[in-house]
């Protein structure tokens, strides 16, 4: 297995960890397959008190996957505001927001879904479409986006015409050649088809094994 992220309760105080925890830790095996990659994913919730030895060189895999080994790279969290997928609301308003969009999907590229690594809020489904939300493999509960994966961290909404990169972070604006590809893909991991996954974790207990959808 292979670190993919570790994160702090004190740096990111919106998302919800289990009680007694504030250290989670998400890691995967790099030699699974890319399009069915469910298996091998896991998450660890710790005490960051209990940590008290750091392997100075972690055990590397055998058998490398290159898209599943990410880059090491540090986070710098950034809270941000979006909405649900447009599939997650009523038909009615379906409606009505693409009467209002006219040719271009503004909802989808300026308000709805955030692109990128990201923890919690909503993933886009606009490469399979929605269908049924995740539920837990164990008790069937609805689960919660844990941890957002990303090929790039913006760039799918200026795809279209006349569309910025809603995204993007302010500091890396203005970036050239090199800076700028570094920026935008910091992990070097290629997600399904250069698309985006998401580790969902059980609403209901904490315990129960995360699962790994891509687009």
């Amino acid at each position: 297995m292979v670190p993919i992220a570790q994160l702090y309760a004190s740096d990111i105080p919106d998302f919800h960890f289990p009680a007694d925890f504030d250290l989670m830790q998400i890691l995967w095996c790099p030699a699974h397959d890319a399009l069915v990659p469910r298996e091998g994913a896991c998450l660890r919730w710790r005490r960051a008190a209990d940590v008290t030895e750091v392997l100075a060189v972690p055990p590397a895999p055998r058998q490398v996957e290159e898209w599943a080994m990410p880059i090491p790279c540090l986070l710098d969290p950034e809270p941000i505001v979006e909405y649900p997928y447009i599939e997650e609301l009523p038909r009615k308003l379906q409606d009505e927001i693409e009467e209002w969009e006219g040719e271009y999907p503004a909802y989808l590229y300026g308000l709805s879904i955030a692109s990128g690594c990201k923890v919690g809020g909503g993933m886009s489904w606009n490469v399979t479409d929605m269908g049924q939300h995740p539920t837990c493999d164990v008790c069937g509960s609805q689960a919660r986006l844990i941890l957002q994966l990303d090929s790039s961290e913006w760039g799918g909404e200026s795809d279209q015409e006349d569309g910025p990169p809603r995204w993007q972070p302010v500091e890396d604006t203005g970036l050239e050649l090199d800076a700028y590809w570094a920026a935008n893909k910091p992990t070097g991991l290629v997600i399904s088809r250069f698309s985006h996954g998401g580790f969902y974790g059980c609403s209901t207990d904490h315990e129960h094994p995360v699962i790994f959808y891509s687009q």
